[in-house]
């Protein structure tokens, strides 16, 4: 275990010496800390994209999204110190949510859409790159996958890694929490696939099963274009990703997807004909 600092539960100003747990998964550097109250609290590393971060859970606090991790301030070493979300993450690798999680985090995902509709940050710097909002998009959360959910029980419960959200198009955070939670990033039953993929899009409502699964091959495009973009920034964070061998491992899954999308194409097809 590494000694850090506690962290004022209102202003996250640096108190005395505690023991901090090390939290596996995001870009690194990410520790959950007691408070001098015993509760806990996630400290993670901050950038240029930081403000404008901030400024949308703040967004999102107001309209009472639920399972968005609240903002406690900055800590002495600089980092943001969040809420902690008690629950579990899943393992995309070798885990699967049931029916009932996989609607409820669609439909989560449509209230965090529906909420940042009016939402008009006043900085335009993100992690992903310095860019303002376009006609038809939002503020996206850009990275829905199961690692970031936080489900209690048989419940969908919160999403956390709020530090790449940007500008994007909604259908792109639904195209990769289909690629994470259907899955589409490894081999699964055709049918249930097929099934799954028309439940997200009618859990979150006004998409078309096909465009979904079209939108995913988009999406994993962008990924990569979003990795080569942070590796030439020399952004620590992706440089992690690509050291760790998941930017490899993502390039053979979707070719695997590639592989294997006619053929969901054509369940899908044949469900909606059904």
């Amino acid at each position: 275990m590494n000694t850090s600092s506690l962290t004022d539960t209102d202003t996250g100003t640096a108190k005395d010496a505690a023991i901090g747990v090390h939290l596996p998964g995001g870009s690194g550097g990410v520790w959950k800390i007691a408070t001098a109250s015993g509760e806990m609290r996630v400290h993670r590393p901050t950038g240029a994209w930081t403000p404008a971060v901030h400024e949308l859970l703040q967004h999102l606090h107001s309209r009472n999204v639920a399972g968005v991790p609240q903002l406690f301030g900055i800590d002495a070493d600089g980092r943001e110190v969040l809420e902690f979300l008690p629950g579990n993450s899943v393992d995309p690798d070798g885990q699967a949510v049931s029916d009932k999680v996989l609607a409820e985090a669609a439909a989560w995902l449509r209230t965090f859409h529906d909420a940042v509709v009016d939402f008009t940050p006043t900085s335009d710097v993100w992690r992903p790159g310095t860019r303002s909002l376009e006609p038809g998009e939002i503020i996206c959360h850009n990275d829905p996958g199961l690692t970031n959910w936080v489900v209690t029980g048989d419940k969908f419960s919160g999403m956390i890694d709020w530090d790449r959200a940007a500008p994007g198009r909604p259908i792109d955070d639904v195209a990769f929490l289909c690629w994470s939670a259907i899955p589409l990033m490894r081999e699964a039953p055709i049918a249930d696939v097929a099934r799954r993929i028309e439940l997200v899009a009618r859990s979150y409502g006004g998409i078309d099963p096909l465009n979904l699964l079209d939108a995913v091959s988009d999406r994993m495009e962008l990924i990569s274009e979003r990795w080569r973009a942070g590796i030439a920034a020399e952004d620590p964070g992706t440089i992690a990703l690509r050291d760790s061998g998941i930017m490899a491992k993502h390039e053979a899954r979707v070719a695997g997807f590639n592989a294997r999308k006619p053929g969901i194409s054509v369940a899908v097809s044949q469900r909606l004909r059904a």
